[in-house]
């Protein structure tokens, strides 16, 4: 094993003390390289976007998310994690344009193990050799790419960076998940409240106030609606749980004198997984008798 020796001074004491430490040691690899990542909504599309900063004293030449090469150098052992595929990718004319953002004289390249898998990783690097480098204390942007349904691998696994020159020849590093908070949402049914109306039904509509801090359009999805009251079997129509189904109608009947109280739950869902539940009320007014309004009792 290689050693270095490391001065340092103990300015209190007015000393000066050389320590001796294997190189690679903690003292010597505090510097080093970070892949961040979120994910947005776009449309029908899940967008993951990628940010590379270099605190390595190297020059990065490429950067590949969804790959592992486990620590060594060889190339059997390497895991390829990605199993979603660009929207529109196929083998002839690779990742369309429309599906992915590259740095200025950067593209964007799918790659896959020698052996027959269902797994790639995907290669950002430079066009030629005219093409900027990631220097060190540099930052990289601008490489996203758009997938028709969502892959988590995309979010949770590792990226291998290549080093222009040096030793070693690439360093691989977890991703780091930006967006860790779920939405903050909140539903207004329209009408809230409504009166008895001989068992006839009313139409609801959902609105909803989203905030997230990445993603603009989390996806919604109607979870249950529940009452405080037993429900036949048909005093609900036209919901579709479990779907984004922001209309519906509801019975305008009662049970007791109490009013029915119609619980309508609703998810919101970031594109990096993150998760929320939300629930609005709609009141049917208790059922009021004639002698409730003040009127005598018949016999």
């Amino acid at each position: 094993m290689k050693h270095s020796w490391t001065l340092k001074m103990l300015l209190s004491a007015g000393l000066i003390l050389l320590t001796y430490a294997p190189l690679g040691s903690a003292e010597e690899t505090t510097h080093t390289a970070r892949v961040e990542v979120y994910a947005l909504h776009s449309g029908d599309k899940i967008v993951y976007s990628y940010r590379v900063i270099n605190n390595t004293p190297k020059t990065i030449a490429a950067v590949t998310i969804g790959l592992d090469k486990r620590g060594d150098v060889n190339p059997g052992n390497d895991v390829y994690e990605l199993l979603g595929l660009p929207s529109g990718w196929n083998a002839k004319f690779g990742i369309p344009s429309t599906s992915s953002n590259s740095p200025t004289g950067w593209r964007v390249s799918l790659i896959t193990p020698e052996q027959e898998s269902d797994a790639h990783a995907l290669t950002w690097a430079p066009l030629n050799d005219r093409t900027p480098r990631l220097l060190p204390g540099q930052n990289l942007g601008k490489m996203s790419i758009s997938l028709d349904k969502a892959d988590s691998n995309y979010l949770t696994g590792h990226a291998m960076l290549s080093f222009a020159d040096g030793s070693p020849a690439n360093l691989t590093v977890p991703l780091e998940r930006l967006d860790t908070s779920p939405p903050r949402v909140t539903v207004y049914l329209h009408p809230d409240t409504i009166m008895p109306q001989d068992n006839k039904f009313v139409a609801i509509k959902a609105t909803f106030s989203i905030k997230d801090d990445y993603d603009r359009m989390p996806e919604i999805k109607l979870e249950s609606i529940t009452s405080n009251e037993p429900l036949g079997a048909d005093d609900i129509r036209d919901a579709s749980i479990g779907l984004d189904d922001r209309y519906f109608k509801l019975r305008a009947a009662s049970k007791s004198f109490a009013g029915r109280i119609y619980t309508v739950t609703y998810s919101a869902t970031d594109a990096s997984g993150n998760q929320t539940m939300a629930t609005a009320n709609v009141m049917v007014s208790a059922n009021h008798h004639p002698y409730d309004q003040g009127e005598p009792r018949q016999p």
